[in-house]
């Protein structure tokens, strides 16, 4: 049996790198992620004597399951990366050159997640050279969709049983090797004003949608909800992020819609939010004559409304130490133990009952930027943590 560092003499940094190049290489943006990236896994893990399970969602997408070890019973363990990448309109470096500078990997998804699933990849090969096969089962899972919104994805998995068993899961977004025990809920809606058109010169005459809901949305960021606090998650968070209204040039606007996207910590759970929304729009429409209420988003806005609670497992449970030992281990440092401040897969898992963390390399605030990258030096600190922790599963 390898010691650690034995087992990390076992990883090659340059191979680690060349696999996330070549994943960045492959375009798998949401909806159109093609079969790339699964038969790139399909190669990697025959060449590892490790079998796959591929899950056709549609002509063109599938997920992919590799299995190393058990298939059955107590031990077995899920890493998660997902295929999906963010749209590549407007960056400002090839997004699929995956360009090395100045000890960064450039390129759409370098972060998120294409860097992790090489240093994932990679970990499963450093088991295999050393001769390691584990004592439960550990399981690579890749996910189409999860950029939106997981439906042909995690929650497809979910549906089909396929979570069933597992002891455990880490999810390997973006976190900057810290421990994340979990992440926030969110609280994802659209509401509509209602007024009276006028003509712009006899302004007074109507009734402005547009500043009725200015109204409504100075209001809100007062709510109580926003000013409470997590030692993990800290406060919640709230993006007015897409407004419309006004129907042609010299008229009142006579109906406006906002969307909103606000993330929630575990002390404010969906229906304490909408108890405070209720209790806003009804002092507004009763004190200022505000005709507001919540509504359906525009269409092809997003899947549709989502009003989820926060989802995290203790700082102090079995795989959370575990993974914190994993990342000193491998990074020479004491981790940091945090919470996600967006939804992930790990929500869907620990829902269950299952327990999941989530720890990768690279930055939330790297992800989907016009020149996304991830740190070489995260990356293969990365694969020495994820094949830490496989070691002692």
């Amino acid at each position: 049996m390898c010691n650690t560092e034995e087992l990390f003499s076992l990883l090659d940094d340059s191979e680690i790198v060349q696999v996330a190049q070549e994943l960045v290489a492959i375009p798998s943006i949401t909806h159109n992620e093609g079969r790339g990236m699964v038969d790139f896994f399909e190669r990697w893990f025959k060449d590892l004597y490790i079998p796959t399970r591929i899950y056709p969602y549609d002509k063109e997408r599938a997920n992919i399951f590799a299995d190393f070890g058990k298939t059955e019973g107590p031990g077995r363990f899920i890493f998660n990366g997902h295929q999906d990448t963010k749209p590549v309109t407007g960056m400002t470096i090839d997004p699929f050159a995956g360009i090395v500078r100045d000890g960064k990997l450039y390129g759409r998804g370098a972060c998120d997640m294409k860097g992790s699933i090489a240093a994932i990849l990679c970990a499963f090969k450093a088991l295999v050279r050393a001769g390691i096969t584990p004592k439960g089962g550990i399981t690579f899972f890749s996910d189409i969709e999860e950029e939106y919104g997981g439906i042909g994805g995690y929650y497809w998995a979910r549906d089909k049983g396929l979570f069933n068993g597992y002891e455990g899961m880490i999810s390997c977004e973006p976190t900057e090797l810290e421990v994340q025990i979990g992440n926030r809920g969110c609280f994802i809606t659209a509401f509509e004003t209602m007024g009276r058109s006028a003509h712009s010169g006899l302004a007074h005459l109507g009734v402005n949608a547009v500043q009725h809901m200015a109204l409504f949305i100075n209001e809100y960021l007062k709510l109580p909800y926003l000013q409470v606090e997590d030692p993990y998650f800290g406060t919640c968070t709230v993006n007015f992020e897409k407004i419309e209204g006004g129907l042609y040039l010299s008229a009142v606007p006579d109906r406006c819609i906002s969307c909103v996207d606000s993330r929630l910590i575990p002390e404010t759970p969906p229906e304490i939010v909408q108890n405070q929304v209720d209790e806003l729009m009804d002092r507004l429409n009763r004190e200022h004559g505000i005709c507001i209420r919540e509504t359906e988003e525009p269409e092809n806005w997003r899947p549709g409304a989502a009003k989820l609670r926060a989802e995290s497992i203790s700082p102090d449970h079995e795989l959370t130490r575990r993974v914190k030992k994993a990342v000193e281990l491998g990074t020479h440092k004491e981790a940091v133990i945090s919470g996600c401040p967006g939804v992930t897969i790990a929500m869907v898992l620990i829902e269950m009952g299952i327990p999941a963390v989530i720890c990768g390399p690279g930055s939330i605030a790297q992800a989907h930027t016009e020149d996304e990258w991830v740190l070489i030096d995260q990356l293969t600190q990365a694969a020495r943590v994820y094949t830490a922790l496989m070691a002692g599963m």
